[in-house]
This record gives structure tokens, sequence and C-alpha cells, in this order.
């Protein structure tokens, strides 16, 4: 049986713990806090020469909806060319329309781009917020989308677990479904028991920095933000939920 732990990261420390944990696939992506947008050409070309995986580029240009102007639409088409020549695995995107079902045309575009560089194409969770779930995923394996990243369209994949294993039984051998949103290693047993075993994690843990002098009341960003913290993906737990995959895998 196949299995993926594929791990959300934002820094080449991300990367590099990932990576030690046994992760087999990583999802770079910029902005944790609008819940992932493009990364930099930098960074992942610099993950590619130095600590080099398999590596999902998100492509978004923002944060906030997924529905996008023509000029989104440009930049995110770009970006498709830029990863598809740097060599990684694949992309990350999803598009919307105004009805919130997904914006088909666009959606073909985006794949159309990505196939020219021979690149895997994910549907993140976009799709957990489209209207009707069923038909989105009958036109996501008509499009020809190789995975879908979701949480059953609940805040985590726990809540989401009943449309969850709908889907899978749905997708079959047409599309893997990986399942995300709150994926922790003390969950992990009853996402297994469900069937499911591509997943995908952001688990994380805070560090402090090492900067030792600071300035109080200045901030660079957001006041309330703590720029003498890191969150960085937690190794151990990742660590935890590829065994645990792994040995469920084994099982079947």
């Amino acid at each position: 049986m196949s299995y993926t732990v594929e791990v959300c990261c934002y820094t080449i420390k991300d990367v590099r713990r990932a990576k030690q944990a046994g992760a087999t696939r990583v999802e770079l992506c910029a902005d944790r806090s609008a819940g992932g947008t493009t990364p930099s050409y930098g960074l992942i070309e610099h993950v590619l020469a130095t600590a080099p995986t398999d590596i999902a580029v998100m492509i978004r240009p923002r944060g906030g909806n997924f529905l996008y102007s023509a000029d989104e639409m440009a930049i995110m088409q770009r970006d498709i060319i830029m990863a598809g020549k740097l060599g990684v695995e694949g992309v990350v995107f999803g598009v919307l329309n105004e009805q919130g079902f997904l914006d088909i045309p666009k959606m073909q575009a985006l794949l159309d781009t990505a196939r020219r560089y021979d690149l895997k194409a994910a549907c993140h969770r976009a799709f957990d917020r489209a209207q009707d779930p069923y038909r989105a995923l009958d036109e996501l394996i008509e499009l020809g989308i190789d995975r879908l990243l979701t949480s059953g369209q609940k805040p985590t994949c726990i809540q989401g677990l009943p449309l969850l294993e709908e889907l899978v039984g749905i997708a079959g051998d047409k599309l893997e479904i990986m399942c995300g949103g709150g994926v922790r290693s003390d969950n992990i047993e009853t996402i297994l028991a469900a069937g499911i075993t591509h997943i995908h994690t952001g688990s994380s843990e805070t560090i402090q920095s090492k900067m030792k002098t600071s300035q109080p009341g200045l901030s660079m960003g957001n006041p309330t933000y703590d720029e003498d913290i890191h969150i960085v993906i937690n190794e151990r737990d990742v660590a935890n939920i590829v065994e645990a995959v792994k040995q469920k895998a084994g099982q079947l």
C-alpha cells in the first residue's frame, strides 16, 4: 500500500527537520499566517541545492479567498513556470469562482502550464471552501489533477473524517486524497483507521530566537507579533507520524 507524509514547510530549517523526520515530500510555502503563499525563487533553489527532496510548491499569490483576477492568474502561471524550470516535483493551487465552485477554465489554464514542465498538480484546501464537494471532486478527476489536499471541509481533518472517507472511496485510484488540517501524532491512528494513508501535516513547535538584544516597542510588522520566537516543524512529532503511517501501510 502506498503512503505519503507531506510536511508543510516555510523555511530551510523546516525542510531539514522534515527530511530528518522521514517526510516523503515537502510542500514549500511562504507566509504561515496566511495559510501559505508562493515561496521565493531563492528558497526553492536553495532547498533543491542543499536539501534535495520532492518539493510541491504552493502557487498562491496572496492570502485570503481563492477568487483571482487576470493579473493574479498571470502571476500564478509565471510562478508555475519558475517552479518547473527549477525542477520541483509538483505545484499546488486552487481557484474558485464568485459562486464558490471550482473555476474550471482557470484551473485548466494552471494545469496546462504545469504539464508543460511535467509537474504533478495538487488542489489545495480551496476545495474546503468550495460548494458541493462531490461535484468538485468529480471536476478535479475530470481535469486530471493528481492530488487533493482536504480536511473534509471542516476546520480539522478529525472533524471532517466522515467526508474524507467518502471522498477516498469515490476517488479510488483516479486521484490521491491527502488528509490535512490538524494532523498530529496524537490523532494519526484515528486517521489511519479510516483507511487514509496519504497525510499532510504542519506539526510545529515554538523556539526562542538566539538574538541577544531587542528593542521593545519597535516592530517590523504587526505589533502583536513576537519577533523573539520562531515557529518551526516539530521533528519528533512528524517522525512519530511517519512511523505510524509506515506501519499501517505495511499491514495493508
